[in-house]
């Protein structure tokens, strides 16, 4: 159920664009809590989006806005454009959904993922794998231990489920392995490198710029997905663009990206995708069923 679409009009053109620092990212947030929907602040609010002027140190603007599922379990999806270059943002309670690593060899789309099982709501492209379809670092789907953690990758992020069904983002630098226990974990995914840290952006060597997925959580418990649709970004330009957001990003860490990069959210006519490759794990997304 979608219950708010705000758009602006624009014009795409190449993939590429400058480069950008965070002192110059600037959004129009729609204030949490805001019944948006048919009332009269909703109106003032979506005419205030669709005419405020865009100005030449505002590169990364709103071109659209939209929430899925139904109160209060819902996602918040947000599109940021620069040049050519959309960043989807996908955020949400993680109180309210069911969260999950899925596996699978032969690999498939993201979109093949989803397909899948009609109850999710958001399927995510997952971690890192070789040429066999295998994860390189900690993959655990249901349970199952499909690869043991890398010990040497000390600067990835852990994203895991326990048997209980909270939900955790963990910063590995500082936790010996020798104190987890992996068989309290129902889902689990490691990945990496981290790109903030207890509200930080890390310094990186590499500049190489490629199309993105990111894990972050925020000072207030949400759960963040951010993926590059079109256009590339490097390290650092995602972790600026995470900070500039103003969502109170704490921390983050990257997942598989290039053409392994991609989403699906919602179904029907208001589905909101880019698809990957073919990929071996996904995050997905469901709605909590209360017991």
């Amino acid at each position: 159920m979608v219950l708010l679409r705000v758009r602006r009009n624009h014009r795409l053109t190449s993939e590429g664009g400058v480069g950008y620092g965070s002192d110059s990212i600037i959004f129009y947030e729609v204030e949490e809590g805001m019944n948006v929907t048919r009332s009269a602040i909703g109106n003032a609010l979506l005419l205030f989006l669709l005419v405020a002027p865009a100005r030449a140190d505002q590169p990364f603007q709103l071109i659209n806005q939209m929430t899925f599922g139904v109160e209060p379990a819902v996602v918040k999806y947000i599109e940021y454009e620069n040049k050519g270059r959309i960043v989807s943002v996908m955020m949400m309670d993680p109180s309210r959904f069911d969260f999950s690593v899925v596996f699978a060899n032969p690999p498939m789309t993201v979109g093949q993922f989803h397909d899948r099982l009609p109850k999710v709501l958001l399927t995510v492209n997952g971690g890192y794998w070789d040429d066999k379809y295998r994860p390189t670092d900690l993959c655990i789907a249901d349970g199952r231990i499909i690869k043991a953690p890398n010990t040497r990758n000390r600067h990835f992020g852990l994203f895991s489920v326990s048997r209980e069904g909270n939900v955790a983002i963990t910063d590995m630098a500082s936790v010996p392995w020798s104190s987890v226990d992996l068989t309290g974990f129902r889902h689990a995914l490691k990945s990496g490198p981290h790109l903030i840290r207890r509200g930080r952006p890390l310094a990186f060597n590499a500049a190489g710029a490629h199309m993105r997925t990111v894990m972050a959580i925020t000072d207030g418990g949400n759960v963040i997905f951010t993926v590059s649709k079109t256009g590339a970004m490097t390290y650092a330009e995602m972790a600026a663009f995470l900070m500039g957001t103003g969502l109170g990003v704490t921390d983050a860490f990257n997942l598989d990206g290039g053409r392994s990069a991609g989403f699906v959210l919602g179904r029907g006519a208001d589905r909101v995708q880019k698809d990957s490759w073919q990929v071996a794990d996904v995050i997905q997304v469901i709605e909590k069923v209360e017991k």
